[in-house]
């Protein structure tokens, strides 16, 4: 898994286990404390406190019924020359399961806007007016599935619903472990820091009883110039939406255009 630039995953929620490089300098700004952990993380040591952290943060996401968050991210796009160019993008997503989720996605350069109500998809791009609907399934999980084999869609954040349902991405960490307690937003969090074939990362979890990922780093090591992508979340599970919020209404400037389906375009230079 890596991120796209139309919308990132967090499936695996890799993010960047810091270098054995930054690990020796920070470990001898602070008198070499931090020497250990990277001999941990390159020799390939499994924390099982880590792995831990992961299933009950994914047990606490697939048991929240409605939430809103918000997502920073910022990604690399490297240029041929080896120049990164750093992108940001704002997600607000709000969520009422099993049938309800809308996102307003804002780039540097587009926005889109998704509806899902149950029974009807639409992608509408603000800018022109353009939305495309389709019949859907009649759950969010079934919904994300099929905008990924039918359309090619990759829905914002999807590993949130996701999250610890798929056995063979625990298998695909090759090095966990712990990193320490962090600030973020005036809330405690466990830092973690995982090692994959492809891919670092780490991801902070809120500490308590309400286990919700607060920020994730990726790098993706076999493109070139090793790209980061990372995101900062913000939540709220006390509110729940109005079925209004789901359901996309056109209006007299809105016009309808048909979306591809993936099979039909797969043999289209």
């Amino acid at each position: 898994m890596r991120p796209r630039l139309e919308g990132p995953s967090l499936l695996l929620l890799v993010a960047l286990a810091v270098t054995a490089h930054a690990f020796a300098n920070e470990a001898a700004q602070e008198g070499g404390g931090d020497s250990e952990v990277t001999a941990r993380i390159e020799e390939g040591t499994i924390d099982p406190t880590a792995m831990q952290a992961l299933d009950r943060m994914g047990a606490y996401l697939r048991d929240l019924e409605s939430f809103s968050l918000q997502a920073d991210d910022t990604r690399d796009l490297v240029l041929e020359s080896g120049q990164k160019i750093q992108l940001t993008k704002r997600v607000d997503l709000q969520v009422r399961k099993p049938d309800g989720l809308r996102a307003d996605v804002t780039t540097d350069r587009k926005a889109r806007e998704i509806y899902y109500d149950g029974k009807t998809f639409t992608l509408l791009v603000p800018e022109t007016r353009f939305y495309a609907s389709v019949s859907a399934p009649p759950t969010i999980g079934e919904l994300l599935t099929q905008l990924q084999a039918k359309y090619d869609i990759e829905f914002p954040l999807v590993d949130l619903f996701h999250w610890g349902a798929n056995e063979e991405a625990a298998a695909a960490i090759q090095a966990a472990m712990i990193v320490g307690t962090s600030l973020i937003d005036g809330q405690l969090t466990d830092h973690f820091a995982f090692r994959q074939a492809d891919i670092d990362w780490q991801i902070w979890i809120r500490q308590g009883d309400a286990p919700l990922p607060l920020r994730y780093v990726i790098v993706t090591k076999d493109l070139p110039g090793e790209p980061q992508f990372m995101a900062n979340l913000s939540w709220d599970t006390g509110v729940e939406a109005e079925d209004g919020v789901f359901t996309f209404t056109p209006s007299e400037d809105d016009h309808p255009i048909e979306i591809m389906v993936q099979e039909e375009t797969q043999t289209t230079p």
